[in-house]
């Protein structure tokens, strides 16, 4: 935890050095990781992309999640999240939708950047959909489902376990995330709060045991949306909170103690409190 005299130029050179240290875990070649070791906890994140500020999604994740000792292995190309990276993870984080885009990542100077087709890295492919799948059902691994990993309308196996049909968003605007389900510990005590500017992304829960955690409105298309849900699916447990397309979101202290408390419960865990920011670190 940061006190009160942590400056926001150490809380980043602290956070680019983190980035750093766990970019240099994987060779440029994708050499393999080192095995699990006994009593780790094991975090997957793919996200980032074009359309949404991938350094911020993770320096988010790495933040959050700062003090607990979990070990995460962050990447924006879905290539790299193979059976074997998932075989022994305990919670798999997506922020990435079903359509054909580039990952983002980091990156020297260029002149030229490969086409769309040449740069697609799969996602999502018919073995990491079998390998998310599997891993949740019949492992139990938690699942994290972030922003528009929501939208994969051609996925049906994905979709089942997540419990929902997603529903595409209207523009970007603020949106209000209310009506807090107090019974459920992802949400119990979370009062409304809004986001300035979102994409009011929204689902259809198709799973009789998914729960509703919260619901959105949009300002601008006036839409009220289920924004939030849990389910028990197969062996697992899947979270989805569907803002962040912006960094408003992803800087927000209740958005950040949602996914604190989801990526928890995901994994069948005690949610201890939430380890408050005490500095603007962003």
């Amino acid at each position: 935890m940061f006190d009160e005299k942590t400056t926001r130029r150490h809380v980043l050179k602290s956070g680019i050095t983190t980035l750093a240290a766990s970019a240099a875990v994987v060779s440029d070649a994708g050499a393999a990781l080192r095995p699990k070791r006994p009593g780790e906890t094991k975090v997957v994140y793919l996200g980032g992309d074009q359309l949404h500020n991938g350094f911020g999604q993770e320096f988010s994740i790495r933040y959050n999640f700062r003090d607990t000792g979990w070990r995460i292995i962050s990447t924006t190309d879905a290539r790299n999240v193979t059976p074997e990276l998932l075989r022994d993870t305990d919670l798999m984080i997506v922020t990435r939708w079903g359509g054909p885009i580039f990952g983002w990542t980091f990156g020297p100077l260029v002149e030229e950047r490969p086409s769309l087709t040449d740069r697609d890295d799969g996602y999502m492919s018919d073995e990491l959909e079998t390998a998310i799948v599997d891993n949740v059902l019949n492992r139990g691994m938690g699942f994290m489902s972030l922003h528009c990993t929501c939208w994969t309308p051609d996925r049906n196996k994905f979709n089942a376990m997540m419990g929902i049909k997603g529903i595409m968003h209207g523009p970007v605007q603020t949106v209000f995330l209310y009506n807090f389900n107090q019974d459920h510990p992802v949400t119990k005590g979370i009062m409304d709060f809004h986001v300035d500017l979102d994409e009011n992304f929204g689902v259809e829960l198709t799973d009789p045991k998914a729960v509703r955690l919260f619901n959105s409105f949009g300002t601008q298309d006036k839409r009220r949306d289920i924004a939030g849900w849990a389910v028990e699916s197969g062996k697992g447990r899947v979270v989805g909170l569907v803002a962040g397309h912006t960094n408003t979101a992803w800087t927000n202290n209740r958005y950040m103690e949602l996914h604190w408390r989801g990526a928890h419960w995901a994994m069948k865990r005690d949610i201890p409190p939430f380890p408050e920011p005490t500095t603007q670190w962003f």
